[in-house]
């Protein structure tokens, strides 16, 4: 499944200047909401505010490790490949290392509605959780995230997803730093059939990567 037409950027510098804004406020709000990582009392309100921090921080961090969101890192990498306008080495290295922090086991490939069985991991597992009971309310997922009842269990899952906060953090860096240096510009156009009498060139959005 690509990236779909909804709400798709009008360029990849757009993506770009998104995902910044978004990946900003996404660590804003850790920052200001992450509970203190001391021990709590099991069943205390502590706890239960604990939890709940630990499923929001999970839903906010989605749209940046599903391949096909808008704002994944990703695209991001795709992006930021295909507005390095100047070659810059600086640029390159650092959207080749963001590829390699966001390894395949934090991609979350499976789709909303995607039929068949859940996969017996965590990750999907998680996902029945955020569709069943945060952000839809499908009866199925619902059912199947009885589990999450269990605080200690839905951390240990949700841990698994907070490491790619740390490709998260290099890709905002190196975003940054690209439009700090007037790095990063809209890729050229692709030259329209029959001007050239040659084909036209892939446009950004057709990298197969």
């Amino acid at each position: 499944m690509g990236e779909g037409k909804r709400g798709k950027p009008r360029s990849e510098l757009e993506r770009l200047e998104i995902f910044e804004r978004l990946a900003a406020d996404y660590f804003r709000m850790v920052e200001l909401f992450t509970a203190d990582g001391g021990p709590v009392p099991a069943g205390s309100v502590d706890g239960e505010r604990r939890h709940w921090l630990e499923l929001f921080r999970a839903a906010l961090l989605r749209k940046f490790i599903v391949r096909d969101e808008h704002v994944s890192l990703k695209l991001v990498v795709r992006a930021l490949r295909a507005c390095n306008h100047a070659a810059d080495r600086r640029l390159a290295e650092g959207a080749d290392e963001i590829a390699g922090l966001f390894t395949a086991e934090m991609v979350q490939g499976r789709q909303h509605g995607d039929p068949g069985p859940a996969a017996a991991d965590g990750r999907e597992i998680f996902e029945d959780v955020l569709y069943g009971r945060l952000l839809h309310g499908d009866a199925d997922r619902f059912h199947r995230s009885e589990w999450a009842k269990d605080h200690d269990r839905v951390s240990a899952v949700a841990a698994t997803r907070f490491e790619a906060e740390h490709a998260l953090r290099k890709a905002l860096d190196v975003v940054r730093f690209g439009f700090a240096n007037d790095l990063l510009r809209s890729p050229a156009a692709p030259i329209p059939v029959g001007l050239t009498g040659e084909s036209t060139r892939a446009a950004p959005d057709d990298d197969p990567e």
